[in-house]
């Protein structure tokens, strides 16, 4: 098989956003490879210390990807202050024909594709877009690393997260897809608080979840135990009718949401404050004020850094989003010169003072990195841990499996990714996810 093959086999995605099946990204032909180790998201661990202990992974993994899409440049994209993983890379990477490392400065958010696109080669992905439009593919670090242990038959059953927060054991691990999160945090020591709520992934980017209901899957990159009581918590909780209210009652048009928005800093025609204003006037939209919800990443730098009162444009957008994609609408992009906003540098969110501001600084720390696999007696692995269709069930209800064996595949003409069994055991459920008890 070649190397596509071997990766749609594998039941490779990308491990560092939505998940879009990374066999699909390598039919692409480009002149440019991103290795992306930005890892901008506060409080997350994960990213760097796949760096420092699998660095010669992902380096195999950008020359597969290089040599399969033509590119003849790649980049690793780390930040300057990952010092470990820096001295790693420049001493793997010294004979390697066209790769390079490109040091990143500490700010949000420097992982977001589209930003680290025009920090490397000044292009700038059109609207609507994505960077395969400018001749680039980019790949999370861990992703990378995936790829290179599937072009030697090694499927995805594995994820290193990070643990942090109110919890005895803080650290980050490598565990078995499918694992409870209400059963690492028994395995961390359990929490610190009685009253706590779990965050799953980053704290700009990531939501509340049930530690009881959720599971690891291919795209998790952590979660954190905090105190029902912090502030930060309260902001997730709150209703959208309740920033409605808010929004209505407070909102200066201050500009700043437009003013920090990494997309409008990037020549898009998103302007945030532009969507509070339809909020607080109670009036119908402009058209393109509506469709370029669309432009929106939902990077949190509008509500959870820029708004003085912390209002949030992002949720008005999303919801706009779902009503028109409800209704079959989409954003249609003009063919127009972008030009990035003359101030963008001086614009960038410094991590840390993003961190200060959502209250989280206690918990910056960095963990423990613990290596070792974790020993699981049950996983419960969803069919669909990946943008596109679900996975279709190999198996049943009493069949024996061994880690690593293909359990679903994609199901034929359709976008998605195949799944695998995480570890040894029993399937004893299968219905939107497969059970696996040892």
């Amino acid at each position: 098989m070649n190397l596509i093959e071997l990766v749609r086999e594998a039941g490779v995605v990308g491990a560092g956003g939505a998940g879009f099946p990374t066999h699909v990204k390598l039919a692409a032909r480009v002149d440019t490879v991103l290795a992306n180790g930005a890892e901008c998201e506060p409080l997350l661990y994960s990213d760097q210390f796949v760096m420092e202990s699998h660095a010669g992974e992902i380096v195999d993994g950008l020359r597969h990807v290089m040599r399969q899409t033509g590119a003849t440049r790649g980049l690793i994209c780390v930040k300057e202050k990952y010092h470990d993983a820096v001295a790693r890379f420049e001493k793997l990477i010294a004979a390697e024909k066209g790769m390079e490392l490109f040091l990143l400065g500490n700010f949000y958010p420097s992982g977001d594709e589209q930003v680290l696109v025009y920090e490397t080669t000044g292009r700038i992905v059109p609207e609507a877009g994505i960077p395969l439009n400018v001749g680039v593919v980019v790949q999370n670090v861990a992703t990378l690393a995936n790829i290179a242990r599937a072009a030697k038959g090694e499927a995805v059953t594995d994820k290193i997260i990070t643990v942090g927060g109110e919890i005895k054991n803080p650290g980050v691990h490598r565990v078995p897809l499918g694992a409870s999160l209400a059963g690492i945090i028994a395995g961390c020591g359990g929490p610190l608080v009685d009253d706590f709520a779990l965050l799953l992934n980053g704290p700009m980017m990531g939501r509340l979840a049930d530690p009881e209901k959720e599971v690891v899957t291919k795209t998790t990159a952590g979660f954190f135990i905090l105190p029902k009581a912090n502030p930060h918590v309260a902001r997730l909780s709150r209703p959208l009718a309740a920033d409605i209210r808010l929004s209505r009652g407070a909102c200066e048009q201050c500009r700043y949401c437009t003013d920090l928005c990494p997309r409008s800093l990037n020549g898009h025609a998103l302007e945030p404050h532009a969507i509070m204003r339809v909020i607080n006037e109670q009036r119908e939209p402009e058209a393109s004020t509506v469709l370029n919800a669309f432009l929106c990443c939902e990077c949190g730098v509008c509500d959870l850094f820029a708004c003085p009162i912390a209002l949030s444009p992002r949720r008005f957008f999303r919801d706009f989003k779902r009503s028109l994609s409800g209704r079959g609408i989409r954003f249609t992009p003009e063919n127009k010169e972008l030009k990035a906003d003359i101030y963008r540098e001086v614009r960038r969110v410094p991590k840390d003072k993003l961190t200060r501001r959502l209250a989280l600084s206690k918990y910056e720390i960095k963990p423990a990195y613990h290596g070792t696999r974790w020993d699981m007696p049950a996983v419960n692995l969803p069919l669909s841990m990946h943008l596109g269709a679900p996975a279709l069930p190999l198996v049943e209800a009493g069949d024996k499996v061994k880690r690593g064996q293909k359990i679903a595949s994609i199901p034929e003409g359709k976008l998605g990714a195949a799944v695998h069994a995480s570890i040894d055991g029993t399937v004893t459920k299968v219905n939107g996810y497969i059970r696996i008890e040892k």
